[in-house]
């Protein structure tokens, strides 16, 4: 009768144990900045579609811009489908204003640079995937 060893079986299990597993992606989001343009930027990153970009985001976070460039980090994404945008908050309301029109006043972005033709662009425009590891995107603010 044949016994399994140790080392036949740890691989059979370790294979088991991670089955399924979704492991975790940091996303580095690089923002750049209108030259004489200051104050702060704040990015919102979205899971789905669904709220794309007004809605409630899945993570957000603000930086300073250093020599035209803001440097955002996202940790612990599961691997998936994500579009960002970003903002540069000149007057510090934490908000993108709109004129009368509804049209920002203030520089705005989403990423791969994606644009709408009337509107934000879709999710689907300014989509990119994350999986496990590091992922960077880079965008500008118009």
């Amino acid at each position: 009768m044949h016994i399994p060893t140790l080392f036949n079986i740890l691989p059979a299990l370790a294979a088991i144990l991670t089955a399924g597993a979704a492991h975790a992606g940091d996303l580095k989001i690089d923002v750049n900045v209108p030259d004489g343009r200051q104050g702060a930027v704040l990015v919102a990153v979205f899971d789905k579609a669904d709220g794309f970009p007004r809605g409630t985001a899945l993570r957000t976070a603000m930086a300073q811009p250093v020599q035209g460039k803001a440097t955002l980090q996202f940790t612990g994404l599961p691997p998936g489908d994500y579009a960002a945008t970003a903002f540069l908050d000149e007057n510090s309301n934490t908000k993108l204003d709109n004129n009368l029109f509804g049209l920002p006043t203030e520089p705005y972005g989403f990423s791969r640079n994606a644009r709408g033709l009337t509107g934000p662009p879709p999710f689907a425009d300014a989509a990119f995937r994350v999986e496990d590891g590091a992922q960077q995107q880079t965008f500008d603010l118009k």
